[in-house]
C-alpha cells in the first residue's frame, strides 16, 4: 500500500510562501502569497505587483508550476 506521503503532489510539498510561480496554462508570474496543504489550496496574486496592487485569489495547488 502507498504511503499517504507518496499520494501527495509533488508541488505541494515544493512551493512556499513568497515563491514566484505560474499558473497552468497562463504564462503570466505570480507570487504565492498563503498556503493550504491540507485543502491543497493557495493563495496568488500577479506580480510583479502593480502601483495600486493586485488582487489576491485562491487556486488549487495543482495548477501550480513552479519558476525554473
Amino acid at each position: 500500500m502507498a504511503s499517504k506521503q507518496s499520494l501527495i503532489p509533488k508541488t505541494l510539498n515544493s512551493i512556499s510562501q513568497g515563491d514566484c510561480i505560474h499558473l497552468r496554462n497562463n504564462k503570466n508570474l505570480f507570487q504565492v502569497v498563503g498556503i493550504d496543504n491540507k485543502h491543497q489550496k493557495c493563495w496568488v496574486r500577479q506580480w510583479p505587483l502593480l502601483e495600486k496592487g493586485c488582487p489576491v485569489f485562491e487556486i488549487s495547488i495543482q495548477q501550480v508550476e513552479l519558476e525554473s
